[in-house]
């Protein structure tokens, strides 16, 4: 009875050694920053766009829809389009959460 249970107290010291530990797989921590500007230039696989000099990772979750709230895809975004990017900082920039694609404010 006592050699069975061995393996299951290592599994749990093991989980619990993990459970605080900050092993880099969120990239999503931290406060959400909302800012917009005209989509600079765009990567060849749509991985990534700059705006405002800022490099702006687009992941397979990233929601990108018009000032409507139609869906778009990536091969959507097309340099000089005014976007307003939700997301958070990353280790590569900025990672968006959301892409909306919208007209530019009135001068």
């Amino acid at each position: 009875m006592i050699l069975k249970r061995v393996p299951l107290t290592k599994f749990i010291v093991f989980l619990l050694i993990l459970l605080p530990a900050d092993l880099g797989f969120s990239q999503t921590k931290g406060e959400t920053i909302s800012f917009s500007g005209t989509i600079e230039s765009i990567s060849a696989d749509y991985k990534f766009i700059v705006v405002n000099n800022v490099n702006i990772l687009i992941s397979s979750s990233t929601k990108i829809v018009n000032e409507r709230g139609y869906t778009l895809k990536a091969g959507d975004l097309k340099s000089e389009l005014y976007v307003i990017i939700q997301g958070v900082q990353s280790s590569n920039g900025f990672l968006a959460m959301k892409i909306i694609v919208t007209k530019p404010p009135a001068v």
